[in-house]
């Protein structure tokens, strides 16, 4: 078929496109944040004990292995062949743009269900407990899944991909966004001002607090973008604040 790429390569193309993600945002976040002397990381880090060598170790290792899996799935969900944006003009842009915005909403609903349900006391330990080993997560953990959770967290992409003439530019734009903002929750700093977390508006956001605190405490602020199906469901653990201990 014009435009299709051969497995090997596309299995290739994925893991690059995985990695390069993962280094461009966790690796940035780390140099920024913690690899330098950094004035705004002693103000904002949300727990006062460091990082282990073990940890972050830990973290990347299984970084790596999800990388590997997500290019597997992925390759299976998405096949060989690009979608191409559909529109000409100034509509090309609102095409991307509405794409990209749908997959954030029903990825933002996804991961919060799929989120509390590997919480649940017979799944937890067996896949989602690697996650919340780091209870003092680095940005290296953003992708620190158990394999079989790294297929949960690529699955709900399948319908999508297989009904929907979704463009692979939205879907790419949309990778590399939620890898920054899986990122800025496991980055161990609040990025955002604090009053955002009472404004009318930017309240809806999922702050790196109130991720941090989930790790810690290992219940509550099951979102990823919004805070919104937190709020709506009861879960949100917003009064923990700063978490440092």
């Amino acid at each position: 078929m014009p435009g299709a790429v051969s497995l090997p390569l596309l299995l290739a193309l994925l893991a690059a496109m995985h990695l390069a993600r993962y280094l461009l945002f966790a690796g940035g976040a780390w140099l920024v944040l913690w690899a330098w002397s950094n004035p705004f990381t002693a103000r904002r880090r949300l727990q006062r004990v460091d990082f282990t060598k073990k940890d972050l170790s830990r973290e990347v290792l299984a970084s790596l292995a999800t990388i590997l899996v997500f290019a597997l799935v992925f390759a299976g969900i998405f096949g060989a062949t690009p979608v191409p944006l559909r529109s000409e003009g100034a509509w090309r842009a609102a095409e991307f743009l509405g794409w990209l915005a749908f997959l954030v909403a029903v990825h933002d609903t996804t991961f919060y269900w799929s989120h509390r349900l590997l919480h649940h006391p017979r799944v937890f330990p067996l896949v989602h407990a690697l996650h919340h080993q780091s209870r003092n997560p680095s940005p290296f953990a953003a992708l620190a899944f158990h394999p079989l959770e790294a297929i949960v967290q690529a699955a709900w992409a399948a319908p999508l991909a297989w009904l929907l003439p979704i463009p692979t530019a939205s879907w790419l734009a949309f990778a590399f966004l939620a890898m920054l903002v899986n990122v800025v929750g496991h980055c161990g700093v609040e990025p955002y001002p604090l009053a955002w977390q009472r404004h009318p508006v930017f309240k809806w956001l999922n702050f790196a607090t109130f991720h941090n605190g989930h790790h810690l405490r290992v219940a509550g602020n099951y979102g990823l973008y919004f805070s919104a199906w937190d709020r709506w469901m009861g879960t949100l653990r917003a009064s923990e604040g700063d978490t440092r201990t």
